[in-house]
């Protein structure tokens, strides 16, 4: 087999991998979205869908996004974000966005593979709670916004999530694609 004959099936592999990854995920955020509005008692006016924010870093541009933002009362109060495979791996990158997307910082996290969260603090970055109902229903996401402080994240620290952010961004490459 010459190096291009090589390369091409490595590259054909990868494809095939990367697509059954993308279907798995479109029916982990199909299930979560039906858990937000069928069993959460979320409407659609509650949640934001494929969010895009554009950040600026060293004079460059680059956007990232999420799957769902739970907003009440005009504030977004959790990100939400759909991964197969391990939670925990992504949690950070999840922080980051939640800490420096929006001017103020958004106050939870949701990390889920659709039948298993993680919630986190985006202030401490601490566990909240994990499990199979860790995803807040309506009137729990009420109550957590009555205790949420919605504060823009510190400007002396903001560079740093925005470079911590933009790692995650830039691995495109998931460690599933090479299994």
């Amino acid at each position: 087999m010459s190096e291009e004959e090589h390369q091409r099936l490595i590259e054909k592999k990868l494809e095939k991998k990367e697509a059954e990854l993308m279907k798995g995920l479109a029916l982990i955020r199909q299930t979560v979205y039906d858990l937000l509005i069928d069993e959460k008692g979320y409407s659609r006016s509650d949640i934001e869908f494929d969010k895009e924010f554009d950040l600026e870093l060293d004079g460059k541009t680059f956007v990232t996004a999420v799957d769902y933002i739970i907003r009440l009362d005009n504030r977004r109060l959790i990100a939400v974000k759909c991964s197969p495979g391990s939670l925990e791996s992504r949690e950070r990158h999840l922080i980051a966005f939640a800490r420096i997307v929006d001017s103020c910082r958004i106050p939870y996290a949701v990390l889920t593979e659709g039948s298993y969260a993680r919630m986190l603090d985006t202030l401490t970055g601490g566990l909240i709670s994990e499990g199979p109902d860790s995803i807040p229903d309506r009137s729990m996401a009420v109550e957590l916004l009555k205790k949420a402080e919605f504060i823009p994240y510190p400007l002396d620290r903001l560079e740093r999530e925005k470079r911590i952010l933009l790692a995650f961004e830039v691995i495109k490459c998931t460690e599933e694609l090479l299994e």
